[in-house]
């Protein structure tokens, strides 16, 4: 499939070692700060609260509804971009799907492994709760490893017996650190596999292997989970750990979505400030979802 002239522009200027697997997270802090930190519209109300003990961002924009919430599970490679420099990518999901977004700084890796993450993740969705939202009107989203933290919240939610959002969307989310081999892998300028794994490895500081079910859902028993809807690159390094996350939800009666998309790679979606026009369809697919669930 031939891609967009935009988004070939962007690979393009992507150098080749971008993700260089020797790298270690001080290095990954520096090349993703370019990337982050951008500033954000004069509409977007920001207001910090903690949710459940953990800082998170409050996010509504004017004239867009908020009794709809998103439940952003941030990206970042577990070891990058504290919540101040990531209001940016809140503004991007409340534009796009018309809601009010809830986003936990949640503690990085390593000053903070496993299970820091998925600790703040879980403890302020409970918070948010606790404030009586409805968790009908609550979309989880999770972003590359975002996606980990989100399936591990649903499946600690599960186990704990205590209710779920609405439905869990994934933007081409981790879900397997270990990174299942490809039998076709074309460029993804963002990710290598020995890159992903060097993170997982970060976040789970030699406490778990990198297959456990509790950091790569792809191999947890997803049973009794809300409808999973997967959006996965073609060249997306992780790919294949989403796959194995949709036989598995199909296999155990939890209803999957899941879209492939020819030609995109790792964090797409990112690219809809770009006017990236497979970021625009991609953003457009995911509000007619939402709109069929909440």
């Amino acid at each position: 499939m031939t891609i967009s002239p935009a988004l070939q522009a962007i690979i393009d200027a992507i150098p080749a070692d971008f993700a260089d697997p020797a790298a270690d997270y001080r290095a990954v802090r520096a090349m993703f700060a370019p990337f982050h930190g951008r500033p954000v519209s004069a509409d977007l109300k920001i207001t910090l609260r903690h949710y459940g003990g953990v800082r998170c961002g409050d996010y509504v924009l004017q004239g867009h509804p908020s009794d709809r919430i998103a439940f952003h599970c941030h990206g970042g490679a577990f070891v990058s971009t504290p919540l101040d420099e990531y209001h940016f990518y809140a503004e991007i999901i409340a534009r796009q799907i018309d809601c009010r977004v809830i986003m936990p700084d949640y503690r990085l890796a390593p000053e903070h492994p496993y299970p820091a993450a998925h600790d703040d993740c879980f403890n302020a969705y409970c918070g948010l709760l606790d404030t009586g939202v409805s968790p009908g009107n609550i979309v989880l989203i999770g972003e590359s490893c975002g996606g980990s933290l989100a399936l591990g919240l649903l499946l600690r939610l599960r186990d704990a017996g205590l209710p779920m959002p609405a439905c869990c969307i994934s933007l081409t989310g981790w879900f397997d650190l270990s990174v299942a081999e490809s039998p076709t892998r074309g460029r993804d300028p963002f990710l290598t596999p020995e890159w992903v794994r060097n993170r997982g490895r970060d976040y789970v500081a030699g406490q778990l292997a990198l297959d456990d079910p509790r950091v790569s859902p792809a191999f947890a028993a997803v049973h009794g989970l809300p409808p999973l809807y997967l959006q996965v690159g073609e060249y997306d390094t992780v790919r294949e750990g989403a796959l194995l996350l949709a036989a598995n939800a199909l296999r155990s009666g939890v209803e999957v979505t899941m879209e492939g998309w020819p030609g995109m790679i790792q964090g797409w979606h990112g690219l809809v400030n770009e006017r990236v026009p497979e970021a625009v369809a991609a953003w457009a697919n995911i509000r007619r979802y939402i709109h069929t669930v909440v």
